[in-house]
């Protein structure tokens, strides 16, 4: 259950004593001498800490300010990475969530209590403690998930309690075209199946769910989906909010992976003001519900080729904000494939896509038979810098890359930002 705001700032008062007898000998009578409370709550409203959140503010802040007075280090809580229960799968088990058809009726919802609720996934939760901590997050996530679900809601979609009716919810990843959430979201939908993490009940929660994958031929492609519903709005990494990552199996993030952070802009008081989140195209709009803010479905791809052969690890947190006031959750769903699938046009097919010569001394050409919108090449070297770009479109495009040094080179065709086509180039 997630920690009532009593809890924390109790929670702070018995840690604070610890951490000094661990460090320093400190006289209890100076500790908190030049710490402006004043300013510190006079700061507070810009940052959007509201009056409920006042007292774990405080508590924050002050512990904050003692430990750079007195340059106090402790440990930060790991990450927690259990290889116990689940061992990286050589192909992609469950990642759709649709075995939830295996144990109960559609429409359903099953509870996720336990590390092992979701065949294929590992479930968990944690505390987001401390300013930044909703991008460090340190607090997360050693604990049975208390805020998991997967659901499977029917023709008629899950009317979201923030989103509202405006917006159901269905799969986009599965089994059998689904034409209700396809109008809807204006690319394929499939199957009945996808996650909910976290809840919009505030508390400073974390949950998350991981997957860890073997990289092959077979599900060298990892599609997903993804919708953030997230109260604020404080400063950026004290947001709620959605944090997806991909990391190799020992913890190191992907280099060349993209990483989203999805939560609302940061208000006048913070430093930087603006967007959080990222990649930058995601766009997030005010809910019917006062103060909360969402988007829509997010269909995206991430090209895994670079590391074949080796263990990746798929990461979706749903975040409140640290101060117990606010809430931040998430839906996901996802896809293994050897080539994309569900983008609005499909380039996979030699009809509709050809790159050659390949093997090249430098020039090629890559002919598109179908339209193309916001049509972009990439390439990337064999770190995952990308090292040319240029607009492609329908028709003959002649790329020129005499200046790149001999090698291997991942290409990736993009449409309005989404990949639709990727695979090997060789430069000799």
């Amino acid at each position: 259950m997630k920690k009532h705001l009593q809890f924390i700032a109790a929670l702070f008062i018995l840690s604070v004593p610890s951490a000094f007898s661990q460090n320093k000998h400190i006289n209890p009578g100076d500790s908190l001498f030049g710490f402006n409370e004043q300013q510190a709550r006079d700061i507070a409203p810009l940052k959007g800490i509201t009056t409920e959140e006042m007292d774990v503010y405080m508590a924050i802040s002050k512990r904050e300010f003692i430990i750079s007075k007195y340059n106090l280090v402790s440990k930060p809580n790991p990450e927690i990475y259990d290889y116990s229960t689940k061992t990286a799968s050589a192909v992609c088990v469950n990642e759709d969530f649709e075995e939830g058809s295996l144990t109960s009726p559609v429409p359903g919802t099953i509870n996720v209590t336990t590390a092992g609720g979701i065949n294929g996934w590992n479930a968990s939760s944690g505390t987001n403690s401390g300013s930044n901590g909703s991008c460090q997050l340190t607090g997360c996530c050693a604990g049975a998930p208390n805020a998991v679900q997967v659901i499977a809601p029917g023709p008629a979609g899950a009317i979201d309690p923030i989103i509202g009716a405006t917006y159901p919810i269905h799969s986009v990843f599965g089994n059998g075209l689904n034409t209700a959430a396809t109008a809807l979201n204006g690319f394929n939908c499939y199957g009945d199946w996808f996650a909910k993490i976290n809840n919009q009940t505030g508390g400073a929660g974390l949950n998350r769910l991981t997957k860890q994958i073997n990289v092959t031929a077979a599900n060298v492609i990892f599609n997903f989906a993804y919708i953030a519903v997230v109260q604020g709005a404080h400063c950026c990494c004290d947001n709620g909010g959605v944090s997806i990552k991909f990391r190799d199996c020992l913890g190191n993030l992907l280099a060349s992976a993209s990483q989203f952070s999805i939560s609302p802009s940061a208000g006048v008081g913070c430093t930087p003001t603006g967007v959080c989140s990222s990649p930058s195209t995601i766009t997030v709009v005010s809910a019917p519900t006062a103060g909360w803010f969402y988007n829509k479905w997010v269909n995206s791809s991430i090209d895994l080729s670079l590391w074949m052969g080796s263990c990746i690890r798929v990461e979706v947190t749903g975040i409140d904000c640290p101060y117990s006031g606010h809430g931040g959750y998430a839906y996901f769903d996802a896809q293994c494939a050897a080539t994309v699938v569900n983008s609005i046009h499909s380039l996979g097919n030699k009809a509709n896509f050809n790159l050659y010569p390949n093997p090249t001394s430098g020039n090629f050409n890559v002919d598109i038979s179908s339209a193309l919108n916001n049509g972009e090449i990439e390439l990337r070297n064999v770190l995952g810098q990308i090292v040319y770009k240029q607009q492609v479109k329908q028709g003959n495009n002649q790329i020129n890359t005499q200046n790149l040094a001999k090698g291997i080179y991942t290409y990736s065709v993009l449409q309005d930002k989404e990949l639709v086509n990727t695979g090997k180039l060789v430069i000799e």
